[in-house]
């Protein structure tokens, strides 16, 4: 079933473009549900009551399971492709906000003068993607940051995922926080001028296992991982 957010919960509920795509993509026809959520977080499970699939009237309200946490992705810049996977599957993973984050050994420094197209489609990018899993609210994508930024960025708990003999991510996460920001280096690491900055900001270290990840899968295992602690803990 395909979901579709709106700015408010009003008739006709969904815009020209969307229409279009049920009418034209998706070929909606009488009686073919939708569910329709706004940027406050209320939806609606709704129906088409013609073939044209121009009408809809509501069913019921929809539901979502409250979330322990708000986790905030913090992650480092990677090709365009990769990064475009790592957001739309960290959006499917329960993720809240990606911010991009500068780090010293990044391959991609920066999108140039294309960044106002670029961030425009990784947010597109992101909704689709909440839109397809359901999301009670769409993720929104910022950046890009450099560390000194990221004092703004911080959340009740502040993580950074690094390689070494530290605490697994699932043991640290401490479940009484409702809020969760964790960084997430590029394919090179961290520096050690970085590392000396985040535990000087009071940024936790912990650790993702024994493996090593690409960047982007690191983003993903910290999205399940804090799922998990919702679920498990």
């Amino acid at each position: 079933m395909q979901q579709f957010f709106v700015e408010k919960l009003e008739a006709p509920f969904l815009d020209s473009k969307q229409f279009q795509q049920c009418q034209k993509v998706l070929r909606m026809r009488r009686g073919d549900q939708i569910r329709i959520v706004d940027l406050e977080g209320k939806g609606i499970l709704a129906e088409f009551v013609d073939d044209g699939a121009s009408l809809l009237r509501e069913i019921e309200p929809l539901t979502w399971a409250p979330k322990q946490h708000k986790l905030r992705l913090i992650a480092s810049l990677i090709r365009t492709e990769r990064l475009e996977w790592m957001i739309q599957k960290a959006c499917e993973c329960g993720v809240d906000e990606i911010i991009l984050l500068q780090a010293e050994r990044c391959v991609v420094r920066d999108f140039g003068k294309r960044e106002d197209r670029k961030m425009e489609r990784l947010n597109l990018i992101a909704k689709e993607a909440c839109e397809q899993s359901y999301r009670q609210y769409p993720v929104s994508v910022k950046g890009i940051a450099t560390i000194q930024d990221l004092e703004q960025f911080k959340s009740e708990q502040n993580i950074y995922a690094d390689l070494g003999n530290h605490e697994h991510i699932v043991n640290a996460i401490d479940m009484d926080c409702k809020s969760l920001s964790v960084i997430v280096g590029p394919e090179g690491g961290f520096s050690d001028k970085e590392r000396s900055f985040f535990n000087q900001n009071e940024w936790q270290c912990v650790s993702l296992g024994n493996q090593v990840f690409r960047a982007e899968t690191a983003s993903m295992f910290v999205c399940n991982m804090v799922s998990v602690c919702e679920v498990v803990r």
